[in-house]
């Protein structure tokens, strides 16, 4: 037994040999050659030389920030325009506190939910907040709907005196223009992070920024009607959506 197995090792034994002198030929071809006279050592740390701590970004200085832009819509509104009689006598109607209500859920729900995507989860569950923001943004439009159905007929000189087209549009315009800087200071922000999807980031601020460029127009708009608010709320928050998606995206991305 030993008679033939003594040749097999005495050839592996060769072959490890060969293997070690050539490793050791490669090695010694490739050492680095000694730097020139004068040369400077290099030196890793030279890398690091410019970096600077970054502050992590945190949701709620988000959510800070944008609140702060909607208070001074609001009272840019007030002093602008005035405000309601019931809310300046401290004793708001229902249907506005119905109203502002509802366009705050919406705003704060959008805005927790794009505000969100500036720092993207790694292995924890993605926030479900803008399907909320969708859900709600709906309770206005469907309380119209049943407002109009359950009503008894109108005739159209009735139903245009619901619907008041000269307070309608100005609801659109100032709840846009509103809109636009609460937008800006999100856009901003979020330019800070990395929202991985611009596109449904850009729905959710164009609906955030709606719902409260909406919510500091109300406290003026002497409408009460859940026809109105329904139709004119909703166009004006819808309207903002559809701008954002359009004219977003390219801002966000990085």
């Amino acid at each position: 037994m030993y008679k033939y197995a003594r040749p097999q090792l005495a050839s592996a034994w060769r072959y490890h040999n060969n293997v070690v002198n050539v490793l050791s030929k490669n090695m010694t071809d490739n050492q680095v050659s000694p730097a020139p006279s004068g040369a400077r050592p290099f030196d890793v740390s030279v890398l690091a030389d410019d970096i600077a701590p970054v502050t992590p970004m945190r949701l709620r200085t988000g959510l800070m920030l944008t609140a702060l832009m909607s208070i001074i819509a609001t009272v840019a509104v007030a002093l602008a325009m005035g405000v309601r009689e019931d809310v300046a006598a401290l004793s708001p109607d229902r249907m506005f506190m119905i109203r502002a209500g509802a366009l705050l859920m919406i705003g704060v729900a959008a805005a927790v939910a794009a505000l969100s995507t500036a720092t993207p989860r790694i292995g924890r569950p993605t926030p479900k907040a803008w399907k909320w923001a969708l859900m709600l943004a709906g309770l206005l439009p469907l309380g119209a709907l049943i407002s109009l159905l359950n009503a008894p007929s109108h005739d159209a000189q009735s139903l245009q005196a619901k619907l008041d087209p000269q307070y309608g549009l100005e609801c659109l315009r100032i709840s846009a223009l509103c809109a636009l800087g609460i937008a800006a200071v999100m856009v901003l922000w979020l330019r800070r992070g990395a929202p991985t999807s611009p596109e449904r980031t850009a729905w959710l601020i164009g609906l955030a920024a709606g719902a409260f460029g909406a919510s500091a127009y109300s406290v003026y708009c002497p409408a009460t009607t859940l026809v109105y608010i329904g139709t004119w709320y909703s166009l004006a928050v819808a309207m903002c959506a559809v701008a954002g998606r359009i004219i977003l995206p390219p801002l966000l991305r990085w």
